[in-house]
């Protein structure tokens, strides 16, 4: 859908050794002194690449309660009680533009899932996936930002 993705792994090869996690810039004044090394600018303009994307984030477990208790006897086992637990997924991607050396912006998606256990006789999970959900919106908000024609990649020439 007008998006030519490279891996981070094929990136990496291309300009070995100026993106390797040692020594990639962490900002658009990092950045901007790396292309400003002998070759590197050239080397990243025969990639093609217009706009590099730096995801950062995490998934944390904010609140969990409840208990199970489970035992065992001669009659037989089981289990009662209801346990929950909570995770807050945040990431986020900002994205550089290479051509103009700046951050065209920054993107966030942040999911908060609730995972239940109840128990009677034997614990069924219900698990929440809330890193699933933020990378699905983080997707979609990029492609968005990234292809729209009202959006920061457009040009002149797209908006008619």
């Amino acid at each position: 859908d007008g998006l030519d993705v490279h891996s981070t792994t094929e990136f990496e090869d291309m300009l070995y050794p100026w993106f390797e996690p040692s020594m990639a810039p962490l900002s658009t004044d990092e950045l901007a002194e790396l292309l400003d090394k002998p070759g590197v600018l050239e080397r990243v303009d025969s990639t093609g690449v217009r706009f590099l994307v730096w995801l950062d984030g995490s998934t944390d477990r904010t609140a969990s309660g409840g208990g199970i208790t489970c035992a065992a006897g001669v009659g037989g086992a089981g289990c009662m009680g209801l346990a929950w637990w909570e995770d807050d997924a945040r990431y986020d991607a900002t994205v550089w533009d290479l051509e103009e050396l700046n951050s065209a912006g920054t993107i966030y998606a942040d999911f908060i899932g609730r995972s239940v256990m109840p128990a009677i006789i034997i614990p069924i999970p219900l698990i929440a996936r809330p890193q699933a959900k933020a990378c699905r919106g983080l997707t979609e908000q990029l492609h968005e930002f990234l292809t729209s024609p009202f959006g920061y990649g457009a040009g002149p020439e797209d908006l008619s």
